[in-house]
């Protein structure tokens, strides 16, 4: 009698194994363009440190594009998750949510130096790159959306000016982060943080006289 094939090898299947070897391909993404760049990536280097034959790579990824894209994708998603969560735990005051907030996004962001050098530098230069992460601001600026609103519960006719407003604080932190990652903003983590929940605060704070005026003005 034929035996049929489970698609198990030594207790795991071949969804876990395929599963397993895509996790290795990002870590290896990871630690090859977080200390060397993205240029020094090459798919021939960072199958050799996941240990992952070539043809595995592209069962799990088109090219380096997609991986480098992916690998960004759910650093982003990380940092988003973890700050939600945050925003979500935090009692108090609208301000208290929103320092929690940035607090998370940033701590996530730089406790690995690899991952902050990928999302603020390493992107620029990479067609791919920079289209994964546009699409990653406007997520940050949604999020902004979605929680200013849970936290002033703003009444209607603020769209415009709450949209503008988080995209000018994401576009804005993003640079800012990009200058203290190279050296040019001279405060510890903490300040930056302080830095850049003083900068949101107040941004958010002027969210109803701005809309007030875009209401009069187009009156």
């Amino acid at each position: 009698m034929t035996r049929a094939f489970s698609g198990t090898y030594r207790g795991t299947s071949t969804a876990e194994r395929r599963e397993d070897r895509r996790r290795r391909l990002l870590d290896a993404a990871l630690d090859i363009v977080g200390t060397q760049g993205l240029s020094a990536m090459t798919v021939r280097g960072v199958c050799e440190q996941a240990r992952v034959g070539p043809r595995f790579f592209y069962e799990a990824f088109p090219d380096l594009d997609g991986l480098a894209s992916e690998l960004l994708l759910e650093i982003q998603d990380a940092a988003l998750d973890r700050a939600r969560a945050a925003v979500v735990d935090t009692a108090g005051a609208p301000a208290d949510k929103i320092r929690a907030g940035v607090a998370a996004l940033i701590i996530e962001l730089t406790d690995d130096p690899r991952r902050a050098k990928i999302i603020f530098a390493q992107a620029y230069g990479n067609e791919a790159l920079m289209r994964t992460r546009f699409a990653g601001m406007r997520r940050v600026a949604d999020v902004i959306i979605e929680q200013t609103r849970l936290v002033l519960a703003l009444p209607a006719g603020h769209d415009t000016a709450v949209a503008a407003t988080s995209q000018l604080i994401t576009g804005g932190a993003a640079e800012l982060v990009l200058v203290w990652l190279d050296g040019g903003l001279d405060v510890d983590r903490d300040g930056l943080i302080d830095l850049l929940a003083d900068f949101t605060i107040a941004m958010v704070d002027r969210i109803p006289g701005v809309a007030g005026r875009l209401s009069a003005g187009s009156g």
